[in-house]
C-alpha cells in the first residue's frame, strides 16, 4: 500500500486550537442527507520552540475505518506517531511537532448525531456523541444503542466515500481541497473484513435507507431509491461482489417484492442478461406499476435497440411513478431514438424539474477565515509524473485572465440538477434534427410569440394572468444586427418569422368578454398547442449560445486551414471548446479539441473527457468486430488488433495520469478509474497491462535533477502495485491471467 506521509497530509491552521470543533458541533443541526466529511482535529505543540508555540489544526477525512471507537483511535494514533516522527515544512519553515491530542468527528446519517473520538498521547482515548442540537449525550446510550449508532456511523461514512470520490468538480477554485480521500476497501488484510462489515450493514439498515437522502432524479427518497442503495451498488460494482450482493438482497426480497428490480440490476451488472430479462419479466407481470422495473426495463430495450418496444414501457412507467423525472426522461429518449421529435419535446416539457436539489458533494463545513492563508497543501512526492506533477496554478491563473469573451460562462456549463439532465435530453434532440428543423417543432407544439401577437384576446390578459418569454428579443439585444434579425457569421440565424419564443397565456378570456369571430382552422392549431415552461424555453437560448459558439468555431478552424496558418487557443479555451462540443453530442471533435488542450499541459478535466471518448471508440469497434465475419482478411484482423491496442494503451495512460493528479490532491479513492482499470485487466489480462506499467512508468529517475525526488516517474509502479493487490483480493476478471 501507499504509505501515508507528511506530504500527502493537508492542513487548515484554525483561529484557535479546537476552533473547529466548535464550529462543526454550531452547524450539526444543519447538516442534510449523508452530511459532510469527517473532521479530523489536531492539537500540535513545536518542538524547537522556546514558547512553546501551540498551533490547532484540521482537515477532512473519507474512507476511515469508523466501524467503532478502537479503529479511530488507532488511525489518530498513527497519525499523531507520524507527525512527531520528523520535521515538516510549514508555511514555508521547518517544524517539529509532537501531538498530544486529536480529535475525530464523524456524522451518522441516520439518527443524525456526530460520533467523535478523542486521543490523548500518551494516555487514553474517549469517545462522545453529540446531538444535533450540540448536546453531548453519550452518557444516556445503552451499550446495544451505541453498537447501533456505530454501525450506522461506519455505513453513512462508507456511503459518502462512495458517491464523492468521483466528483469532477472538487479540485476547482474554492472548492473543499483540505480532505484527504482513502479506499476503504483497499486496507491490507483487514479490507475483505471491512466490505463484508458495509454489505452486512447495509442489509441490517435497508429498511431505514431513506432516512439518508437521494439523488436528484426522485423527489423523495424509496425503498430502493436512496444513497443507501446507490452506494450499494457501486460498491458490488467496483469489487465485483455479485454474488455476496444477490445473496442479500434475495434474504431482503422474501418481505419487500419491490427488490427485484435491484436483483436485475445486479444480474445486468454481471452480466447475465437471460436471468436478468427473465427476472425483470416476472417482476412486471406480478405488478405492472412497478416503476423501477419498468425503467430498467426500458433501458435495456433501448440498449438492444427496440425502441417499439421500449416506448410503452417507458408510457407505463410515466403512468406509475408520474413525480419521477427518471420515468419521464426516459421516454423522451425513446421518443428520440423513434424521431418522434414532436413528442420528445411535449414530454420534455412535462418533467417534473427538483430545482431544490444537487448532486451529493462533500462541502465545507469550517470557513478559512484567513482564506488561502491558513490552508497548508504539502506537495507529494511519492508519486509524481513531470508532465502532470509540475503544473503550476499561476499558469492556469494567467490563462483565465487572457480567457476569450466569447467562451467565458456559457450558462449551460452551469446547469445543476434536472436541469442539466433535462438539456442533455435537448441536445439529443438538436443532434438528431439540426437547429432550424428543431425550431419548427418547438412552433409546431408550443404557442409561439407571433401567436401570442395574432391573439385577438391578448389586449385584455394583464400581466398577472400572462407569461411572456422572449427568446428573439433577447437574442436580438445581444446580437442584433439593426434589421430585427438575430444573425452571427455562421449558419445559425434566428429571426421573428422564425417564431422562435413560446409564450405561456395563462388566462386568454374573461367570461364576461364578448365573443370575437375566430378563423376556424387557426384556432382549432392554438388549442392543440402546449404552454411552454419557461425552464425549457430558456433551455432552448442556452442551446443557441453553445451552438452559436460551436458553429463559430468550427467555421474559424476551417478559414485558418484554408489560410494555412496555425489555429491558437490557450489548454482553458480548447478545454471549454470540447466541453461545448461533448454537450452538444459532437464526440469526435470535442475529443479534438480536449487533446489540443492536453498538447499545452495537463488539464485533469481534458485528461477524464478524453478517457471517455478513448472507452466509448473501443466499445463501438468491439461491437462493430462481434458482427463481422470470422472470415475477415488478415490485413483487417491485423488493423483491428492494432487500433485496439493503441486504444488500450490510450485508456492506460489517460488512468495513469489521473492518478497521479489525484494522488497530488490527496485523493487515493477513484471508483470510476478502478473500474477503467478493471475493464482493462479483464480484457487484456493483469500480466499485460503490468508489462505495459512497467516499460513505459519504471521507477526511473532523472540523476541529473537537482530535485530527483520529484523528478521523472517517480513511484509509479509502487501505485500500480497497489491497486494490483486490490484487484486480486477482490478476484476482478482478469487477474489470473
Amino acid at each position: 500500500m501507499i504509505q501515508t506521509t507528511m506530504a500527502s497530509i493537508p492542513e487548515v491552521r484554525e483561529e484557535y486550537p479546537g476552533s473547529s470543533i466548535a464550529e462543526r458541533t454550531s452547524r450539526i443541526h444543519a447538516f442534510t442527507d449523508l452530511g459532510p466529511a469527517d473532521l479530523c482535529n489536531i492539537h500540535k505543540s513545536s518542538v524547537n520552540s522556546k514558547k512553546g508555540t501551540e498551533v490547532g489544526t484540521f482537515l477532512y477525512f473519507t474512507g476511515i475505518d469508523t466501524s467503532n471507537s478502537a479503529s479511530i483511535a488507532a488511525q489518530l494514533q498513527g497519525l499523531a506517531t507520524l507527525m512527531g516522527s520528523k520535521s515538516q515544512y510549514w508555511f514555508g519553515e521547518k517544524k517539529h511537532w509532537k501531538v498530544p491530542e486529536l480529535t475525530y468527528c464523524t456524522y451518522n446519517a441516520f439518527s443524525k448525531v456526530d460520533m467523535r473520538v478523542t486521543v490523548h498521547i500518551p494516555g487514553k482515548f474517549e469517545s462522545s456523541v453529540v446531538s444535533s442540537d450540540g448536546k453531548f449525550i453519550h452518557d444516556k446510550i445503552s451499550n446495544d444503542d451505541l453498537d447501533k449508532l456505530w454501525l450506522e456511523t461506519f455505513v453513512s461514512s462508507i456511503i459518502r466515500s462512495l458517491l464523492d470520490s468521483d466528483d469532477e468538480e472538487s479540485n476547482k477554485v474554492g472548492g473543499l481541497v483540505e480532505v484527504r480521500k482513502l479506499n476503504p476497501f483497499n486496507n491490507g488484510k483487514a479490507s475483505k473484513s471491512i466490505l463484508n462489515s458495509f454489505l452486512d450493514g447495509f442489509e441490517k439498515l435497508f429498511y431505514e435507507g431513506p432516512k439518508l437522502g437521494c439523488g436528484i432524479e426522485i423527489p423523495q427518497p424509496t425503498l430502493i431509491n436512496n444513497y443507501l442503495v446507490d452506494g450499494f451498488i457501486k460498491c458490488v460494482q467496483f469489487t465485483q461482489s455479485y454474488d455476496k450482493a444477490l445473496e442479500i438482497l434475495r434474504r431482503l426480497e422474501k418481505d419487500e417484492p419491490s427488490v427485484i428490480s435491484l436483483i436485475s440490476q445486479v444480474l445486468l451488472l454481471n452480466d447475465e442478461e437471460i436471468d436478468a430479462v427473465k427476472l425483470i419479466n416476472e417482476g412486471v407481470s406480478r405488478n405492472k406499476r412497478d416503476a423501477d422495473l419498468l425503467v430498467l426495463q426500458t433501458q435495456f430495450c433501448i440498449n438492444k435497440k427496440r425502441y417499439d418496444l421500449a416506448l410503452e414501457l417507458a408510457k407505463q412507467a410515466v403512468k406509475s411513478s408520474p413525480s419521477d423525472f427518471k420515468t419521464w426522461s426516459i421516454l423522451v429518449k425513446v421518443y428520440t431514438k423513434l424521431g418522434d421529435f414532436e413528442n420528445a419535446l411535449l414530454t420534455l416539457n412535462s418533467c417534473p424539474m427538483n430545482s431544490h436539489k444537487e448532486k451529493y458533494v462533500l462541502r465545507r463545513v469550517v470557513n478559512l477565515r484567513g482564506g488561502n492563508e491558513d490552508l497548508h497543501l504539502p506537495f507529494p512526492v511519492d508519486v509524481t509524473l513531470d508532465e502532470v506533477s509540475n503544473l503550476q496554478s499561476i499558469e492556469v491563473a494567467q490563462e483565465q485572465k487572457s480567457l476569450d469573451p466569447q467562451l467565458s460562462n456559457l450558462p449551460a456549463a452551469n446547469l445543476k440538477s434536472t436541469f442539466a439532465k433535462a438539456y442533455e435530453l435537448l441536445t439529443d434532440i438538436v443532434a438528431k434534427t439540426g437547429w432550424e428543423t428543431l425550431l419548427k417543432y418547438r412552433a409546431k407544439v408550443f404557442v409561439m410569440e407571433e401567436e401570442y401577437r395574432k391573439d385577438r384576446n391578448n389586449s385584455t390578459v394583464s400581466n398577472g394572468h400572462a407569461r411572456k418569454t422572449s427568446t428573439v428579443s433577447t437574442l436580438n439585444n445581444g446580437n442584433g444586427n439593426g434589421n430585427g434579425n438575430a444573425t452571427t457569421n455562421t449558419s445559425i440565424v434566428i429571426s421573428e418569422n422564425d417564431a422562435s419564443s413560446t409564450v405561456a397565456i395563462k388566462s386568454p378570456k374573461k367570461d364576461d368578454e364578448p365573443e370575437v369571430e375566430e378563423d376556424d382552422s387557426y384556432e382549432e392549431e392554438f388549442k392543440k398547442k402546449r404552454l411552454c415552461e419557461r425552464w425549457l424555453d430558456n433551455l432552448f437560448m442556452l442551446l443557441y449560445e453553445d451552438l452559436r459558439a460551436y458553429t463559430m468555431w468550427q467555421a474559424e478552424s476551417v478559414h485558418f486551414q484554408a489560410q494555412q496558418m496555425e489555429y491558437k487557443k490557450t489548454t482553458l479555451e480548447w478545454e471549454i471548446l470540447g466541453s461545448i462540443a461533448y454537450r452538444l453530442n459532437h464526440f469526435k471533435e470535442g475529443s479534438v479539441a480536449f487533446g489540443n488542450a492536453l498538447s499545452g499541459r495537463f488539464s485533469a478535466k481534458s485528461q477524464r473527457e478524453m478517457l471517455k471518448f478513448y472507452q466509448l471508440e473501443r466499445t463501438k469497434i468491439l461491437a462493430k468486430n462481434s458482427t463481422i465475419s470470422s472470415n475477415s482478411s488478415q490485413q483487417y484482423t491485423h488493423n483491428y488488433i492494432k487500433i485496439v491496442n493503441q486504444l488500450n494503451e490510450r485508456i492506460l495512460e489517460s488512468v495513469i495520469k489521473l492518478l497521479v493528479w489525484n494522488h497530488r490532491w490527496y485523493n487515493d479513492f477513484s471508483p470510476l478509474l478502478i473500474n477503467a482499470l478493471s475493464d482493462l485487466v479483464a480484457k487484456e489480462g493483469l500480466i499485460k497491462i503490468q508489462s505495459l506499467v512497467q516499460a513505459v512508468y519504471s521507477n526511473n529517475i532523472n540523476s541529473t535533477s537537482s530535485n530527483a525526488e520529484v523528478s521523472g516517474n517517480h513511484g509509479i509502479t509502487d501505485m500500480m502495485d497497489d491497486l494490483y493487490l486490490f484487484l486480486k483480493a477482490y478476484n476482478i476478471n482478469g487477474t489470473d491471467n
